[in-house]
C-alpha cells in the first residue's frame, strides 16, 4: 500500500497545472489605467467606469510587467554606462519583476530531477513573487478599495503563489524526512 499523499505523486500534474492557472492569472487584470471621463458620459469597453469620472482600461499581468521590464532594462543601462543618478524609484522596478520568477524555477523543476537544492530555491522564488503582488495589492486596496475586488488576475496569481509555497514548505519537510 502506497502511504504517499496525493500530491506528492501527482506533484508534476500539479506544477504543470499552477503554471496553466498562472497563464492564466497573468491575463487577467492586475490594474487599471485611470482615465478621466466626466459621469455625464458613458465608458465605451474595454473600459469601464471605476468611480466618479474615471473609468478604466484593465491591464493584463503580461502588460504591467511589459511596462516595468522595459523600465528594468533601462535602469540596468544606465547603471552598466555610469550614467545612473540615484533614482530609488528606478531601483523599486526590480521588484515587480520577481513574480516572473516561478514560471522559471517551476519549469527547471519539471524539467530536471527534483532535489532539495532545487525545491529551495523554487520555495524562495514563489515567497519573493508574492512580496511585490501583496505590495501591489496593498496599495490599490488603501488608495482605491472599490475596484479592487475586479482585479482578479491580481488575486488569482496571490492565491496560486500561497498555494504554491505550502505545497513546497510541503515537499520540502517531505524531503527532509526522507534523508
Amino acid at each position: 500500500m502506497n502511504d504517499l499523499p496525493w500530491f506528492v505523486e501527482n506533484k508534476k500534474i500539479l506544477r504543470l497545472a499552477v503554471l496553466a492557472l498562472l497563464f492564466i492569472a497573468m491575463l487577467g487584470p492586475w490594474m487599471f489605467d485611470l482615465i478621466n471621463v466626466p459621469a455625464e458620459y458613458t465608458c465605451s469597453l474595454p473600459n469601464v467606469r471605476l468611480y466618479g469620472d474615471f473609468c478604466g482600461l484593465p491591464l493584463s499581468g503580461f502588460e504591467f510587467f511589459k511596462l516595468f521590464i522595459g523600465g528594468f532594462f533601462y535602469m540596468l543601462f544606465t547603471l552598466t554606462t555610469g550614467t545612473f543618478v540615484n533614482y530609488p524609484r528606478e531601483l523599486l522596478i526590480g521588484l515587480y519583476v520577481l513574480p516572473l520568477i516561478p514560471f522559471i524555477t517551476s519549469l527547471i523543476l519539471l524539467w530536471k530531477k527534483e532535489t532539495r537544492h532545487l525545491l529551495t530555491i523554487n520555495l524562495i522564488a514563489w515567497i519573493l513573487a508574492l512580496v511585490p503582488t501583496l505590495l501591489m495589492f496593498l496599495l490599490l486596496a488603501v488608495q482605491r478599495s472599490g475596484y479592487i475586488f475586479r482585479l482578479w488576475g491580481l488575486w488569482l496569481y496571490i492565491l496560486l503563489a500561497v498555494s504554491a509555497i505550502i505545497f513546497e514548505i510541503t515537499l520540502l519537510k517531505r524531503k527532509a524526512d526522507r534523508s
